[in-house]
């Protein structure tokens, strides 16, 4: 079991910076096929940079480079500055706190809008899209080279970043203005929807249907 302070240590640790690795919650690293996970142990093990995994369990032959854990928390170590890159399966939650981060993306979506969610940013030029399934060894690695050593990734995230928070007011404050201007209106029933009001067979048109006569 690793500490908090045993993934900072590692991190901070790192001269080449830190690859951080996970699917979420939804899909569990240690049931992809062998062959997969084979190609991510190898690509790993020849890369400079520290790795920290998302992992169900141990693998017999992890690299000396990789530190795996069943959770880890997320947000804090994509903030920290010495990180790299951010391999994921494209969920929203965590691409957000990758653009908030302003960290380069390498996605490997699986379903949902995991693919959308990982187009929208290869459109603004901070990730690469893989598919998970037709993984080489090869291309893996010469796109998290890329990723890492090209910096026009990094400019690209941050910029994406920038624009990503420059608002008004911050979620939080954002959160309490609506509530507060709920409580003040009474439950603020001039924004709810005029939909709310109708009856079953107005919303499904039927009173606008005519009867056809002959």
């Amino acid at each position: 079991m690793y500490s908090r302070a045993d993934i900072l240590e590692f991190i901070e640790q790192s001269s080449h910076g830190v690859i951080y690795f996970t699917f979420g919650s939804t899909v569990q690293m240690s049931s992809l096929p062998e062959n997969i996970k084979n190609s991510f142990i190898e690509v790993l093990a020849k890369i400079p940079q520290k790795v920290l995994w998302k992992y169900e369990g141990e693998i017999e032959n992890k690299p000396k480079n990789v530190m795996m854990k069943k959770w880890l928390p997320q947000r804090d170590i994509l903030m920290h500055p010495n990180v790299k890159l951010f391999i994921s399966h494209g969920g929203i939650s965590g691409l957000y706190e990758a653009v908030d981060a302003g960290v380069p993306v390498l996605g490997f979506p699986l379903f949902g809008d995991q693919h959308r969610n990982i187009d929208n940013l290869v459109n603004v030029g901070m990730a690469i899209s893989m598919d998970l399934f037709s993984v080489s060894k090869e291309a893996l690695l010469n796109h998290v080279v890329e990723l890492v050593n090209n910096k026009k990734y990094t400019i690209n995230a941050k910029t994406t970043s920038n624009i990503f928070k420059d608002r008004p007011m911050t979620p939080a404050q954002s959160v309490v203005y609506w509530t507060e201007y709920v409580i003040r209106h009474n439950g603020a029933t001039h924004l709810k929807s005029h939909s709310l009001n109708l009856t079953w067979y107005q919303y499904y048109l039927l009173d606008n249907v005519k009867t056809k006569t002959e």
